[in-house]
């Protein structure tokens, strides 16, 4: 799967989208490979981008729990506590990685949304040529629905 994965052109991140760019070049190899050869690439491609949005999407229900956790956590132990400079350094700390944190969440959000309107314009392009896959399913941000 890796080769064919590296057939297609990859998503341009940084950049204006190329989803037209990916679309021609399936199109291109359609025309000298056979329905399978174009099905593996096309697969190949898309689970690579799959894995990334599964990824960005998982780290950020994580990151979000998390940190949910800790700031009821720090605000209990601070509370029973009594350790003023303790809850003070605590919640500078909390400050630091929240910000951290709010920085992971919009690069990851940044990438699904990028790859989520890829997948869309690939999959209704490629009807174009007749290639219509069932597997290719666009995952939703609350990473249990598909579409």
């Amino acid at each position: 799967m890796d080769a064919a994965a590296n057939i297609l052109p990859r998503i341009r991140m940084d950049d204006a989208e190329n989803s037209d760019e990916i679309i021609a070049a399936i199109g291109k190899y359609k025309q000298s490979h056979s329905p399978e050869e174009t099905e593996a690439a096309v697969e190949g491609w898309y689970e690579r981008y799959d894995a990334d949005l599964a990824a960005a999407i998982r780290q950020n229900q994580t990151v979000n729990t998390l940190r949910e956790e800790n700031l009821s956590n720090g605000y209990e132990i601070c509370r029973e506590g009594g350790d003023y400079q303790s809850c003070e350094s605590r919640r500078r700390a909390e400050y630091i990685g929240q910000r951290h944190d709010q920085f992971t969440i919009r690069n990851n959000m940044a990438m699904e949304v990028r790859i989520q309107h890829v997948f869309m314009k690939v999959r209704n392009g490629i009807l174009h040529y007749n290639l219509r896959y069932e597997w290719f399913k666009i995952r939703t941000t609350n990473g249990i629905d598909t579409y």
